[in-house]
Parts: C-alpha cells; sequence; structure tokens
C-alpha cells in the first residue's frame, strides 16, 4: 500500500514523461521482474559501478598519501556548529575566490589558537575572528589561527578566512560536459580541505551549513540541504543552499552546470506532508535516465520500511548528473555518473549509512561502503525476490586475503572493491543470518539511535547488535573485519549412534585463515521430509548428532548461503540406486506459465518416475500439481546427488541458478558413475573447463538465436520450437571417439551446428563400469513443445543412460491398494519373460525393514535391489538387467526374493530373453 500511495504525487515527472514520448513508469511495468536475463549482466553492472566509484574516491586519497595531514592535538579543543561557505567561481580562468565562516564551541578550558585544514596550493589573504582581523600561518597542510584573545570553554567563536586559487585536482573539477561548462567535487576522504578550509575530520560534524556559490548567469548550482534564495546578478547569479541537518565535511558537494532540473514527491511513512526529490540532469540525459531516476521514490520507501524514516526529510533528495565515476553520496544530493539501478539503491542507501550515521574513521569505511552494497541486494530482494537477492550476494563474494578493516587510511588504500565494498556487504548478509531478521533490523535501528547524526565505529555495531539479540558477537567481528579468508568446509555424515539420529561432522579444511567461529545451517533431506538445524561451529573437526524422522539420503551444509565460505564436496561411495532426479534451475518468477505448463506437461522426464529439487523457493502459487514435493533448495550436496543414478538438471544462467549448478559436485558425480542429462540456454557458461573436457565438446561456441532443433541420432525426433529461442549457445563439430552428436541447428549457419550431444566415457565411473554419461541440450527448454521434448527425454533416458538403474523403491499411491496390516505382498513381475527391465510390485502392511535381491538359478547373488526400512504402502521395484556391478547379466531364469526382517521371504520367477 506504501508503494501504491507514493505514485500519487508526480505531475511533474508524468509532463516531462509526456513530453519525452514515454509516461515515466517504466517502474510499475518492470515490478516484480528480474533484471535482463543477458549472461553475466548483472555481475558486469555491479562490478562496473562499484569499480569506478571505488576509483574515483581511491584517486581522491591518493593526493592526501603523499602528504597526510591527519588530526591535531589542538583540533580537539573545540566543536565545529556552523560552516557558511561564500564562492565566487569562474569556469573560464578556472579560479575560485572565496570565504569560509567556521562557527565553534570551546571545549578546553582555554583556547588561543584554532587549527583547520587547507592544502598550501590555496593562498590565503585574510583571517578574521568575528570582525577582528587575526593572524596565521599556513604550513603542510594545516592553517593555524591566533585568536584575537584566549577563549574559555562553552565560548562560541566564529573564525572566517578570506582565500583564493585554483583547486582543481583530484576533489574539486573544472570540466564540461554537452559543451558546456561542468564543475563539480568530490571529496572522500580527504578532499574537502582541497578547495575550502574546513576541521576535516568524520568525528565532528557541523550542526548546520550555508553554501552560497556565484556562477556565470547561464548555469545552476546544486548543493545540500533546501535551496533558500536566488538572486540575478546580470552576468551572474548566486545561489544559497541550507541545511540544518549535521553533515561531515566530506559531504559537501558542488555539481554546477545548464541542468534540466524536474521533481518527484516522497510521501513520508507517517502520511505526512511530501518531502521533494530533486534532479538535476543534462539534457542530453533526458529522457534517457527518468525511468531509472524514477525508482528514487519507491526506493525510498523500501529503505525507510527497513532503516527507518530517511533521515533528512526536512529538506530533499536528489541526483545531480556530474562526470563521476559511479557515484558520491553527498548527503541530501548524490552526485551520479551512470543511471544504473544498483548505482542508485547504492547511494541513496548511504543517506543512511555514511550520512545520517558516520564511520568515525575511513579504517571502518566498511561500514559505509558495505552496508550499501549490502543495500543494492536489499531492494532487489524486496522488488524481485529472495533469488535476486542471492544472485547479488554471489556477484559480491570475495575469496581473496587481507582484511576489511583499513589499519592505516592515511598511507593504505581505502576503497577496495573486494574487501570495502564486497566482502563487506557480506559481512551485513552474515550478521543477517546469525540473527534473524527481527533482531537484525532491531540491532540495526538501536546502532542508528545511538549515533544518529553523528559518527560510529565497527565496535559501536557490534554493540547495538549484541545489545538486541544477547549474542556475543566478538569471534564474528574479530573473524570477519580484522581477520583474513573465509572458512572451507568438508562434510560427512553417519547414521546413529541411537535410532532416529545421525552425526554429523563439520571440518574446516581452509589452507588460508583461522579457524571460524560460526552457526552453520544444516539441510536434512529424509525419506520423511526434510530436517532444518543449525549447529554452533568453532572447532577444526566436529560433529553433532540430530534427531531425524526416518532414513536420510543426504544433508546440504548452509544450502541459502548465509555464509562467505566454500565447501570441498565430493561424491564419495554413491549408491546410485534412487533413481532419476529432477532439478529446477529455472526461476518461476521471470517464466511465470512458460516452465509452469513445461512441468504440468512432464517434458522434462515423461513418465519416468522422479524426485525433484528446486534450485529456488516454492513459488508465490505454489507448484505445479504434477511435481512431487522437493527434497531440498539451492545447490545439490553430494551426499544427496550420489543416491540418484541420473540427474536431469533444467537451467537457464538466470537469477542465480548458475551458481547453485557450480557449488554441485557435477564432475565428481560423473566420475563415480553417475549420469546428467543438462538441459540450458547457455551451456557454455555452465559447462566450464573440466566439463568440457569430460563432454569432448569443442570449447568453440556462438550465442544464436535458434531457427531448429533437428534430430541427429535414431530414436529421437525434430523438437519444434513454442517461443524464441534467444541466446543460445551452439558448438562446433568435434571427432571425439566417445561423442555422439544427438541434435543440429541446420539453418543458422553454412555448417550445422551441434545444440545437443552426449558422452559415454569409455572407462565408465569408479562406481558403475557403464555410467558417467553426460547429455547436454541446448536451448530453452521451456519453449519446447512438451510432447515432442518428454519423447526425446525419454529416449535419451533409456537408450543413451542406461535409465532407470537400480531405480529405487518407489509409492505408487493406490496400487493394488494397500496390505493388510503385517502382511507383505510380494506381487508378479511385469513384463515376465523381460528385456530388458522388469518391473516387480511389493506391498508392506508395516514399516519394516526389506531386503529384495535378484538370484541367478544356480543361487548366486546377482544384485541387491532394496535393502532398508521402509514405511508401509504400494511400491514397485524397476530391475534393468544388470549386476552389482552394472554389467548385462546373460539371458536366462532369475528369482527375485523378498525377505522382511529375518523371515523365510517370498520369491518370484523372472526369465530374461536378450
Amino acid at each position: 500500500m506504501l508503494l501504491r500511495r507514493l505514485f500519487t504525487r508526480w505531475p511533474l515527472l508524468v509532463l516531462l514523461g509526456a513530453l519525452s514520448g514515454q509516461t515515466g513508469m517504466a517502474w510499475s511495468e518492470a515490478q516484480g521482474q528480474l533484471p535482463a536475463d543477458q549472461p553475466g549482466a548483472l555481475a558486469a553492472r555491479l562490478h562496473q559501478h562499484r569499480r569506478d566509484e571505488a576509483a574515483s574516491k581511491e584517486r581522491a586519497a591518493k593526493r592526501f598519501l603523499l602528504e597526510p595531514a591527519g588530526k591535531t592535538a589542538k583540533q580537539d579543543l573545540y566543536d565545529v556548529h556552523h560552516y557558511r561557505l561564500e564562492l565566487d567561481l569562474d569556469p573560464t580562468a578556472e579560479w575560485l575566490t572565496g570565504t569560509v565562516l567556521t562557527g565553534a564551541r570551546v571545549l578546553s578550558p582555554s583556547l588561543d589558537t584554532v587549527e583547520l585544514h587547507l592544502d598550501t596550493d590555496l593562498t590565503v589573504s585574510a583571517v578574521r575572528v568575528g570582525n577582528t582581523p587575526c593572524l596565521f600561518t599556513h604550513q603542510g597542510g594545516i592553517l593555524t589561527v591566533t585568536l584575537d584573545r584566549a577563549y574559555t570553554q562553552d565560548e562560541d567563536l566564529a573564525v572566517s578566512v578570506d582565500y583564493a586559487g585554483d583547486p582543481g585536482g583530484l576533489s574539486f573539477f573544472w570540466s564540461r560536459a554537452d559543451g558546456q561548462p561542468m564543475i563539480w567535487t568530490l571529496s572522500e576522504p580527504y578532499g574537502a580541505r582541497s578547495w575550502w578550509p574546513c576541521k576535516d575530520l568524520n568525528t565532528d560534524k557541523a550542526d548546520s551549513l550555508d553554501v552560497v556559490v556565484t556562477v556565470p548567469a547561464e548555469l545552476t548550482v546544486a548543493s545540500q540541504g533546501l535551496l533558500r534564495s536566488l538572486t540575478d546578478n546580470g552576468d551572474t547569479r548566486t545561489f544559497h543552499w541550507h541545511s540544518d541537518y549535521p553533515i561531515a565535511t566530506y559531504l559537501v558537494s558542488l555539481a554546477i552546470h545548464p541542468y534540466v532540473q524536474w521533481s518527484d514527491w516522497y510521501t513520508p511513512l507517517d502520511g505526512g506532508d511530501p518531502m521533494p526529490v530533486q534532479f538535476f540532469n543534462y539534457p542530453s540525459h533526458l529522457p534517457d535516465y527518468i525511468p531509472s531516476y524514477s525508482l528514487t521514490v519507491p526506493m525510498l520507501g523500501t529503505f525507510a520500511l527497513a532503516f527507518g524514516e530517511y533521515p533528512f526529510l526536512d529538506e530533499k533528495y536528489g541526483h545531480a548528473d556530474c562526470q563521476i565515476g559511479g557515484g558520491m553520496e553527498h548527503q541530501t544530493l548524490t552526485s551520479i555518473g551512470f543511471d544504473f539501478e544498483d548505482l542508485i539503491s547504492h547511494e541513496l542507501a548511504h543517506q543512511w549509512w555514511g550520512d545520517m550515521v558516520t564511520c568515525a574513521d575511513f579504517g571502518h569505511i566498511w561500514l559505509n561502503e558495505g552496508f550499501a552494497t549490502w543495500s543494492e541486494a536489499y531492494w532487489a530482494e524486496q522488488q524481485y525476490g529472495r533469488d535476486a537477492y542471492l544472485e547479488y550476494m554471489d556477484v559480491a563474494s570475495y575469496f581473496g586475503p587481507g582484511t576489511i578493516f583499513v589499519e592505516d587510511p592515511l598511507t593504505q588504500p581505502i576503497f577496495d572493491g573486494g574487501l570495502s565494498y564486497d566482502k563487506g556487504s557480506w559481512v551485513v548478509h552474515m550478521l543477517r543470518g546469525v540473527l534473524g531478521d527481527e533482531d537484525f533490523f532491531a540491532g540495526l535501528a538501536l546502532y542508528r539511535a545511538n549515533h544518529l547524526y553523528g559518527s560510529a565505529t565497527t565496535e559501536d555495531l557490534q554493540a547495538a547488535l549484541e545489545s538486541v539479540s544477547g549474542r556475543d558477537l566478538e569471534a564474528f567481528f574479530q573473524q570477519w573485519i580484522y581477520g583474513e579468508y573465509f572458512p572451507v568446509y568438508a562434510l560427512d555424515w553417519a547414521p546413529g549412534p541411537g535410532m532416529g539420529e545421525i552425526t554429523i561432522t563439520i571440518n574446516q579444511v581452509q589452507d588460508n585463515g583461522p579457524i571460524f567461529t560460526m552457526p552453520v545451517p544444516l539441510h536434512i533431506v529424509t525419506e520423511h521430509g526434510p530436517v532444518d538445524v543449525t549447529v554452533e561451529n568453532n572447532q577444526a573437526s566436529q560433529a553433532f548428532v540430530v534427531e531425524v524422522p526416518g532414513p536420510v539420503l543426504g544433508v546440504a551444509l548452509d544450502p541459502d548461503h548465509w555464509i562467505l565460505r566454500q565447501v570441498a564436496d565430493q561424491v564419495t561411495e554413491p549408491s546410485l540406486d534412487h533413481g532419476v532426479l529432477l532439478v529446477n534451475g529455472v526461476h518461476w518468477g521471470t517464466y511465470g506459465t512458460e516452465i509452469s505448463n513445461a512441468y504440468e506437461g512432464q517434458a522434462f522426464w515423461g513418465d519416468t518416475p522422479i524426485r525433484f529439487w528446486d534450485v529456488f523457493q516454492e513459488p508465490e502459487g505454489g507448484y505445479p500439481g504434477i511435481l512431487p514435493a522437493p527434497l531440498g533448495h539451492g545447490a545439490v550436496p553430494a551426499s544427496v546427488l550420489g543416491r540418484f543414478s541420473t540427474v536431469i538438471w533444467v537451467g537457464n544462467n538466470h537469477a542465480g541458478d548458475l551458481e547453485h549448478w557450480k557449488d554441485t559436485p557435477i564432475l565428481s558425480y560423473l566420475e563415480s558413475g553417475g549420469q546428467v542429462l543438462l538441459m540450458t540456454r547457455l551451456p557454455y557458461y555452465f559447462l566450464g573447463v573440466d566439463l568440457f573436457r569430460y563432454l569432448g565438446l569443442d570449447r568453440s561456441y556462438d550465442q544464436v538465436t535458434l531457427n531448429n532443433c533437428v534430430a541427429q541420432a535414431g530414436g529421437l525426433q525434430d523438437i519444434p520450437f513454442t517461443g524464441v529461442q534467444s541466446d543460445i549457445d551452439v558448438f562446433d563439430g568435434n571427432d571425439q571417439p566417445d561423442l555422439t552428436v544427438l541434435f543440429k541447428d541446420t539453418v543458422s549457419f553454412a555448417e550445422p551446428r551441434i545444440t545437443g550431444a552426449v558422452a559415454t566415457p569409455l572407462e565408465g565411473g569408479t562406481q558403475r563400469p557403464d555410467g558417467g554419461r553426460f547429455a547436454v541440450l541446448c536451448g530453452r527448454p521451456y519453449r519446447m513443445d512438451s510432447l515432442a521434448l518428454q519423447k526425446n527425454v525419454e529416449v535419451l533416458l533409456e537408450q543413451f543412460l542406461l535409465e532407470p538403474y537400480n531405480q529405487p523403491v518407489v509409492p505408487v499411491p493406490g496400487e493394488g491398494g494397500p496390505a493388510p496390516l503385517g502382511a507383505v505382498r510380494l506381487g508378479q513381475p511385469y513384463p515376465n519373460p523381460f528385456n530388458p527391465r522388469t518391473v516387480i510390485p511389493l506391498e508392506l502392511g508395516t514399516d519394516t525393514e526389506v531386503n529384495l535381491s535378484i538370484f541367478d538359478s544356480r543361487g548366486r547373488l546377482v544384485r541387491t535391489l532394496v535393502r532398508e526400512r521402509r514405511p508401509a504402502g504400494s511400491y514397485r521395484i524397476l530391475w534393468q538387467g544388470l549386476d552389482s556391478q552394472g554389467r548385462l547379466v546373460p539371458s536366462g531364469v532369475y528369482f527375485a526374493h523378498l525377505r522382511e526382517g529375518e523371515g523365510p521371504g517370498l520369491t518370484r520367477r523372472l526369465t530374461l530373453l536378450r
């Protein structure tokens, strides 16, 4: 309801949109949809704006790495409460003439000198206290003013400095845009002193600010707060901006150009008077920037709900176009170089985290940049869903060395994209995971309240979060802010020690860094449903006993990626006895009825019995009725993967499914003898070097819109399309002996290109001699004819992937009715005689231990099909005519023998005719 209300006050915005042939409502049309699904588009965009912003700020810092001027002892003796900047700017001569008044209150018993930061490149002509001229010295970046007398504690004084010069360089810029003058500033971290005298410390914010600037008449000056007056002087104009909110010196800015101005309006959470949201655009940027800039008001509402009301509500928020790389969060008016949605959300979030609460010094810069980077993901989550949030966080993953805390910001780089921005955002994300949303957002509210319009350190944030949650976060902050690297987990599990229990062992196997202390979420997949627990892990090897409701299929560590970690996951001792696992990697919200209809039509598996896994969360309207309940979400852990003989993965490379594929040990699974059918539009990104090598397919590829999908192997049929097959990778030919081409696009190129292939390793897999087969189908499977696709999948499974293989006991509801309580029945196999497979019906009247095995006519064990405890119900077991080594057995008579517990057992005769 809030966002709907925010759109009620847009008269000027709608007018501008109408003049430009647009409505300015692109946000509402795109609401609820993820950004464009071009491969790597999100990562490229985020990396560009963060890299550009970090580079711009780091360039501004370099000057002071050569001639640092930190806090002087005497600067602790007074507190600034007001700055007034009166500047006359001549862009032709590139010359600044100014007077800056600093209003302050004395903190010490006696004060006879005031020390200000000011670059020696600027020339000071006079200094006054009130109206009294004073002596001064200006050396080493410090302006020392000898006061007219000794001032005592709590007295106020006003120091005025007349100065002039060319401040152009790394923080003040004389430039041009669209052939017109463009004057702008970027003062973070230590650049304010390069164009005006000030106490350039984050810990002493002025309570109010006046910026009075005179420029040639054709120019517009944009700055902090509200415009108090605009005076026409003939050839020049004077703009007077005023702010009554505390402000750090590096957040004072100028943006000067012949701007086109327009406004939107933000309605506060309490329904009070709307606040202006002002935009200062290059004329050439209109109307292109209107749709993205129009996201600002909805973002204000979203962040206000999460972080508390916009902190400068009595004044304004806005953007001013300038030639910055990325953006800069100048208070109430962001300087911005691009119209990226992510950049807009990043800079807006800084108004809370950086402007309202400012890092006390730039060693704690992550409190600004980490929170703003995380806020990009939070906005995406609120607009596009949880999967979009996880995609943003995945892009921000940083696994390199270095501490987030900058130990010496005067001599070391401050704006490290990997540490201050990306890893800093993961700290915020992990805190959310550790504390849960209620305590996390309550902790941020306390952090805000404790340091409102002031400055803070990492320890201040820690104290607020500990106070709200009652948790000891000392180890967390020490290892993630002041330590390096990340944990690498290896997971193992075994039944027991008691009935209904499982022992899970977590090993930390990282080569670098300490042993991490973290709550580790575990997702346990059982036959009777999932179990989610969180364990406190603080040792190199640590075992945990967890109660479970039934037989365990597998365990996933941190399936929702709450920890910046890696998992050393390998498929070991796989049983490969649970048939087909269908994995969905297509985002439900993005592809809507296309993907849902494909599932309803059983397009991806046909009549083959399946279990289901979804890398995404359940769609809002629930799953298509044809699908069984998912065994889990996210990446498929090795312990689950190794249970299944074949995996069908429906991929897409959009909204984060690719990373779940990468986190699933596919290569290890194939090498053990598991089999994979991958259907996706962008297989190049899924395969990587190792899987390309395994597949035996040439890595040279083209990305096209497919025209057709023509069968190349016996038993397959051409697949018609039901929608546009855009952005599809196709591959060149290959002469590998174990590669079979399945489909080709015969139209897009002079030489047909491969769109489907299967590798049949001659040596098979370590646990299945005829396994390890890997098939790839290129295209958007949800835009393929369902009937044609399912028929082809059935052929692929039976002829090329030899599925079913040691099929599990699969419930068949209602088949033959339940057995009487306590009874066990072994039905007549069908077909019988058979070739190549037969189905063996089984009915259990109670929960019992089942052993179903195949023996030859001489009584020798051929294969054990089932050996486990099963609940009461009707089942069917498929035997593919394979022995325990996965080899085809010869024609002959065989016996299916069922034993319940220690009973004598039941037997059925089977005849195999090859």
